[in-house]
C-alpha cells in the first residue's frame, strides 16, 4: 500500500511538472497566435496544477486546507475559466478577431494526449485499487485535460490546416460543458 502511495505521489509530481511546461507553452502560443482555445488550455493546465497540489497535500495528511474548501477552490477556478471563454470567444466571433494558425499549438495538444492519457489512466487504476477518492479525483482532472487536448487539436488544427479561424473560439466554447460538469462535481 505504501509503495502505491509513493508511486502515486511521483506520478502527481510529474503531472505538476508537465502541466507547468504545457501551461506556459499553451499560454505563450495562445497570446502569440491570439488563440482562445490555446489560452483556455493553458489556464486549465494551471487549474490541474492546483488540483494536483491539493491531492499531494491530501496524500501527505497535512491539514493545511480542508478537502471541502480545496474542492470549492478548484470548482471556482473552473467557473473563472468558463467566464473567460464566454467573453473571449464571443468577442472574437462578433469582432472577427481572427487567431493566427498555430502549428506548435497542434503539436502541444498531440504531446498532451500522448502523456496525459496514460498518466491519467495509471493514476485512476491506482486510486481505484486503493479506493482513495483523492487519487481518483486527481486522475480524473488529468483525464479531463485529455478531452481538452482533443478540442485544441480540432479548433487550432482546422485553423492551421484550412484557415477556418472561427473553429478556434468555437472549440473553446465546446470546453464549457466539460468545465461546468467539473464545476458542479466540486461544489
Amino acid at each position: 500500500m505504501d509503495d502505491s502511495i509513493k508511486s502515486t505521489k511521483r506520478l502527481i509530481v510529474f503531472t505538476i511538472a508537465y502541466n507547468l511546461i504545457e501551461g506556459c507553452f499553451a499560454l505563450f502560443f495562445g497570446v502569440e497566435e491570439n488563440s482562445t482555445t490555446l489560452l483556455s488550455f493553458g489556464l486549465d493546465s494551471f487549474i490541474e496544477i492546483f488540483a494536483s497540489t491539493v491531492a499531494l497535500i491530501g496524500l501527505s495528511k497535512l491539514v493545511i486546507l480542508s478537502e471541502e474548501r480545496a474542492e470549492k477552490l478548484i470548482a471556482y477556478s473552473f467557473l473563472i475559466l468558463i467566464v473567460f471563454i464566454v467573453f473571449k470567444s464571443t468577442y472574437d466571433l462578433i469582432n472577427v478577431n481572427k487567431p493566427d494558425s498555430s502549428f506548435y499549438g497542434v503539436i502541444l495538444a498531440f504531446v498532451s494526449i500522448l502523456i496525459e492519457g496514460p498518466l491519467g489512466y495509471k493514476k485512476l487504476k491506482i486510486g481505484r485499487k486503493l479506493n482513495n477518492p483523492v487519487i481518483i479525483a486527481e486522475a480524473k482532472e488529468t483525464l479531463f485535460c485529455l478531452n481538452l487536448s482533443i478540442l485544441v487539436i480540432i479548433g487550432v488544427g482546422l485553423n492551421f490546416l484550412f484557415g477556418l479561424w472561427y473553429f478556434d473560439p468555437i472549440a473553446a466554447i465546446f470546453m464549457i460543458p466539460w468545465l461546468y460538469k467539473e464545476y458542479k462535481e466540486h461544489t
